[in-house]
């Protein structure tokens, strides 16, 4: 995992930075800002979001020749922005409670703060803007429209879109760096990275999804190959008619396209195939587990992942 580890004092270093900004927050937003916070930093917790939306910058940085200060910009910029469309997803997501007001105001002063640190580095009239227009209405599009449009069997980079501000620190980068050009191929690249992200949140958010009634691709896919989506359903698709092959597959040749893009971040690449490891590993264990179980019979297997997996 050296695309991570080789960057720890730059995070902490980020997060340093990042923490003294919200600290100066009107309370009592600047408590919650710094809770909110700490959950997405990678140095506490172990997410693959906040993997490549704090790292991204640092990877570009030798490719597109950046500043140190260009760099820390950009990473900012990211982090903030990350922050606040979190935020809004967990306002979209939440029933309405006593902090919602509160959460919404803080959204608010991420977003300044995004938007300050990409000002240090883009004048008005820079093209940066229309990308920056772009990527948001990207995101508003996948947040309204991904159940409609069945974006994972339909359109599989769309699955990408509610991460799609990711994108600005690529885009930023190259800019900064008078390579326009090279745009395009990152954008792919990072779409791709995103649907396989997905993936994994997908799996291992479908509980919670079907309960809730959320987009997830691996229900969509369950959905279109077996039928009508209950709990046992999904269960018998999952541990019992190996669906979580059919799903890691899809994983796999999008890996495949990722890695004939040409003059990718070997850093981007690196993260993607850690993901699809672990997607690999959960496939994997849910096989030899069925294996197992069928030494008892179809019926203690179905018994037994009903009563455990459910």
């Amino acid at each position: 995992m050296e695309w991570h580890t080789r960057y720890q004092s730059q995070l902490a270093d980020l997060y340093r930075r990042v923490e003294l900004t919200i600290a100066g927050y009107p309370s009592p937003l600047n408590e919650l800002g710094l809770e909110y916070a700490s959950r997405f930093n990678p140095l506490q917790n172990d997410s693959r979001q906040d993997f490549i939306c704090t790292l991204l910058p640092f990877w570009l940085k030798d490719a597109a020749a950046l500043s140190e200060q260009q760099c820390q910009c950009l990473a900012l910029a990211n982090v903030y922005g990350m922050l606040y469309f979190f935020n809004q997803d967990d306002l979209m997501d939440s029933k309405w409670d006593s902090t919602m007001k509160q959460r919404s105001a803080l959204g608010n002063l991420f977003y300044l703060d995004m938007l300050a640190s990409f000002r240090e580095l883009f004048a008005s009239n820079s093209p940066f803007w229309s990308y920056f227009n772009r990527y948001v209405t990207e995101w508003a599009d996948s947040v309204v429209n991904e159940v409609s449009g069945n974006y994972f069997l339909h359109d599989l980079l769309r699955t990408a879109g509610k991460a799609s501000p990711v994108k600005l620190a690529s885009t930023a980068a190259w800019l900064l760096a008078s390579e326009p050009e090279r745009i395009p191929v990152m954008e792919e690249g990072i779409d791709r990275v995103l649907v396989t992200l997905q993936m994994l949140d997908d799996w291992a958010d479908w509980k919670e999804d079907w309960e809730e009634g959320n987009y997830n691709g691996l229900l969509a896919l369950i959905e279109a190959e077996f039928g009508e989506l209950t709990r046992e359903s999904i269960g018998a698709a999952i541990y019992v008619r190996g669906c979580m092959k059919s799903f890691t597959a899809i994983a796999v040749h999008n890996h495949t396209k990722l890695t004939a893009l040409t003059a990718l971040l070997p850093e981007l690449i690196a993260f993607n195939a850690y993901m699809i490891d672990a997607l690999q590993s959960i496939t994997e264990t849910i096989e030899s587990r069925k294996k197992a179980r069928l030494q008892g019979g179809f019926n203690s297997l179905f018994s037994t992942f009903t009563s455990k997996d459910l």
